[in-house]
């Protein structure tokens, strides 16, 4: 999917929806709904803890659209994957600073501050990910200092993670040359 299929897939998920959800995006989904709409991707990443909904008619909705959640990893088509806590590698998101993408009459999707999105990629940070980085770097205006307070505010278990730590030095580097 692109930003204009998401799009798309949360207005009929948003019609397909009994009860109010408020779903937390992170990944890929939300920097789509930031305007990186070139970009592409099969499943749109809820941060689970982040998000008010009832879990099993969230996936009825989503199924009966065309979008499951958490199918089996060879699925081919686009999904939800709901994420829980013990992959979640995003901080919790203050209530004053959550940033709304896209809203429906029973759904609203949001996401952190673009410095958090930038800290939660660093557990990878592959060359997808350094793409989706870089476009919030610059469209943000962020500079190191601002993601770097942003990974002290990842739960512990990524916070000291020896891969993130690594990657945000590997990103200190990257930015000199992203921004001249």
């Amino acid at each position: 999917m692109n930003a204009t299929t998401l799009r798309e897939h949360l207005a009929r998920l948003d019609a397909a929806l009994a009860e109010p959800v408020r779903l937390c995006l992170y990944g890929s989904a939300a920097v789509m709904l930031m305007g990186e709409e070139d970009r592409f991707s099969a499943d749109a990443d809820i941060a689970g803890p982040y998000s008010t909904a009832n879990e099993a008619a969230l996936a009825v909705a989503a199924q009966q659209i065309g979008l499951p959640v958490n199918p089996p990893e060879e699925y081919p088509g686009d999904h939800l994957e709901w994420v829980g806590p013990p992959r979640l590698c995003l901080a919790e998101p203050s209530p004053q600073e959550v940033v709304v993408l896209w809203q429906g009459s029973r759904l609203t999707v949001f996401t952190l501050p673009p410095a958090d999105l930038v800290a939660s990629r660093l557990i990878r940070y592959d060359p997808t990910d350094q793409a989706d980085i870089q476009f919030l770097v610059i469209h943000a205006r962020l500079r190191f200092e601002d993601i770097a307070q942003a990974v002290e505010r990842l739960p512990a278990a990524f916070r000291h993670d020896a891969l993130v730590r690594e990657n945000l030095d590997n990103l200190r580097r990257d930015l000199a040359r992203w921004i001249p």
